[in-house]
Parts: structure tokens; sequence; C-alpha cells
């Protein structure tokens, strides 16, 4: 509902600043385009861009929304304060639910009650406890301690399931800290 709402406002927008049309019932799609794409790159456990990278999402991600705001605003019948909310509610309305996605206390709490009371392994947060391979990681970490007496590298992790180097490095270290008492299962 609230993305058809913010499709009708900026249309409306578009057509009163002079686009044709065609232009004007493209010129939403522009905005919400970068929205979802914005939104897409917040809600990623981790990215290759890193701080950078991830400034530039955000930036995105809010120019996106304030445009969406200011559009849909514009384009009240009037500027009396409940024509302006009705109009302004869907993008707001987005920005929110974006926060309560890329924030998941739930998903934090279970995090912090694994790993002990608000404790981090080198930088692992709760996006890495809730990966799939971590059981697999246990495995070959085991195999690896089985045949050589020692650990597995995050570089033999890294080949042997086929992930990057910051995952496999932030695997290592929580299985590491689960084999020496740092987590609770």
């Amino acid at each position: 509902m609230a993305a058809y709402a913010s499709y009708v406002h900026q249309r409306e927008f578009a057509l009163q600043g002079g686009a044709d049309g065609v232009s004007a019932s493209l010129w939403p799609l522009s905005v919400d385009g970068l929205l979802l794409l914005a939104t897409v790159g917040l809600l990623k456990p981790s990215s290759n861009g890193g701080r950078r990278g991830r400034y530039v999402v955000w930036l995105a991600f809010l120019l996106g929304i304030v445009v969406s705001l200011a559009a849909n605003i514009a384009a009240a019948p009037a500027l009396a304060w409940k024509p302006v909310l009705v109009a302004g509610w869907p993008p707001v309305a987005l920005l929110l639910s974006v926060e309560l996605l890329a924030h998941r206390p739930a998903v934090q709490m279970d995090a912090e009650h694994r790993l002990g009371e608000g404790a981090e392994v080198d930088g692992v947060g709760d996006r890495i406890l809730g990966d799939p391979l971590l059981e697999r990681a246990r495995q070959v970490d085991a195999q690896h301690q089985d045949r050589h007496q020692r650990p597995v590298s995050a570089e033999s992790l890294r080949k042997e399931l086929r992930i990057g180097a910051d995952r496999s490095r932030q695997l290592v270290a929580l299985v590491r800290a689960s084999r020496n008492g740092g987590a609770r299962e």
C-alpha cells in the first residue's frame, strides 16, 4: 500500500515538475529503485566495499528517502498536517522498516547469549553466529586437528569451504572461541 501511494505521489510530483507522462511514470521507479538497491546493500551481512562503500550505501538510502519524502509531501493536496502526514508516511515507514531490519535486536541478544555477555570475538558479531557454514567450519577444523594436530588456518578453511577471506577469518575466530570456552552452546 505504501509503495503504491508513494508511486502515485511521486508521479504527480514529476508531472507538476514538467515531466511528460512517460517520464513522470518512470521517475518514481528511479527513486524507489535507488531505495531498493540501497536497502539491499544495508541489509547484506558484509560487503567488500569497506567503510567507504557502507557510507555510499547509507548516503544513497538517505538521499532516496529525502527525495521520496519531498516528492510525496509536495504532491499533497494541501499543506495541512493531515494531507502532509498521509503523503509523507510511505517513505518514513520505509526508513523505519529498514532501521528495524538492520538492527534486528533479537538476533543481537542471541549473539550475546552465545558469545557471553556483550563479548565479541575479533569483530565477529551477530551475523556470523547465524551462519549456516559455522557447523561445517567446526567439522573441517576437527578433521584438520585430527590430521595435523593443530587448528585449521583461515586460508585452509577458505579453500575447503570456497568462501572469502574475511568470512573464513570470522569463522575461524568463532570456532576457536567456542573450542576455548568463549562461546556457550
